[in-house]
């Protein structure tokens, strides 16, 4: 069986082991290694609550939790700076729980100036990169490199703004222009729309079509929502029935127009009985303030009271009420009582 000798063998955070006399959790312990060895040689790093997350392999809440722990234990002091990560000065052990760390170089002064170029780094950086090198570009990177690079400048922007007019002057309806524009913009940087000449052709196919013909367009999509789509990868739809194609009638259904009109003519067909009436009732309404602006509805109630021999004649009239509440008030009293 191999064995395995540590001394010598062993690169990354080392815990110190006044550390492990502490009354602190077991992960503030390792956060208190891992920030030795990002100081390195200085007494002070920087890296991001993120980061340093992402190396112990827990929350960026639980390393809050740690870097408090730490700092009540006053082996840690945090300085805080706008636009950029706090940097975590380690402070001098207590001298009961730092027999061990006596021989640790103390410094007086901290510099927190604009960082030079080796600044924070670590000692074995150089070391770690040389074995193990960084991985190759994927596929993927690539490809998003090759986009980044096909990218719109300028002139591609304004020619794509140009060629998004012309679209736009030909669809029918006119809703929601700019959301439109910043899809097709999407659209033509991901490189997933056709020409404008293939954009047009399928677009006369869809106004030609019986279901965007249909109730005067009321089933035309907007054009953002017609781009989001794809519709024009869409079948091609069928073209709306000519007007001659229309207009043809078979017998059936010319006779069937017929009975429809036939009893149109003797539903509005004049009633002689309420014409010969119509001056009695041009009195009666004479006799009201609002007869005139409420001629319709009052002909419609004292009609009906006619037909049954109750309509009220113009001596009747109560001018004080108004032509339509007399007459319900009427009905009630005459037709109602009874």
């Amino acid at each position: 069986m191999e064995t395995f000798i540590p001394r010598g063998c062993i690169t990354g955070p080392i815990l110190p082991s006044f550390v492990l006399r502490e009354k602190l959790s077991p992960g503030a312990k390792m956060l208190y290694a891992l920030l030795c060895d990002h100081a390195s040689d200085k007494d002070h790093c920087w890296p991001s609550h993120k980061y340093l997350a992402q190396e112990m392999g827990y929350s960026v809440s639980s390393i809050k939790n740690w870097l408090g722990e730490l700092t009540n234990a006053r082996l840690l002091t945090i300085h805080r700076t706008a636009y950029r990560s706090s940097t975590y000065v380690l402070l001098r052990p207590r001298a009961g729980a730092a027999s061990t760390a006596s021989a640790v170089p103390v410094r007086k002064e901290t510099n927190f100036g604009y960082p030079q170029a080796k600044f924070g780094y670590r000692n074995n950086f150089r070391k770690s990169l040389e074995k193990y090198p960084p991985c190759p570009p994927t596929a993927e990177r690539h490809r998003s490199s090759r986009l980044r690079e096909k990218g719109p400048k300028g002139g591609d922007f304004i020619a794509l703004n140009a060629a998004f007019e012309k679209l736009w002057a030909a669809y029918p309806r006119k809703e929601a222009k700019e959301l439109a524009r910043s899809v097709w913009h999407r659209l033509c940087r991901q490189g997933e729309i056709p020409g404008l000449d293939v954009l047009i052709a399928a677009l006369e196919k869809f106004r030609a079509s019986a279901m965007w013909l249909k109730e005067h367009g009321r089933f035309v999509p907007q054009l953002v929502n017609w781009l989001r789509g794809r519709r024009w990868l869409d079948e091609t739809p069928e073209a709306s029935a000519s007007p001659e194609a229309e207009s043809a009638m078979t017998p059936e259904k010319a006779e069937q127009v017929q009975r429809c009109m036939k009893r149109l003519e003797e539903h509005h067909q004049a009633d002689p009985t309420l014409e010969a009436a119509r001056p009695a009732f041009e009195a009666f309404l004479s006799r009201f303030a609002d007869g005139q602006r409420k001629r319709g509805p009052a002909w419609g109630l004292w009609s009906l009271l006619h037909r049954q021999g109750k309509a009220p004649c113009e001596d009747e009239a109560d001018t004080d009420m108004e032509v339509l509440t007399f007459l319900k008030s009427w009905s009630l009293n005459t037709v109602g009582g009874q």
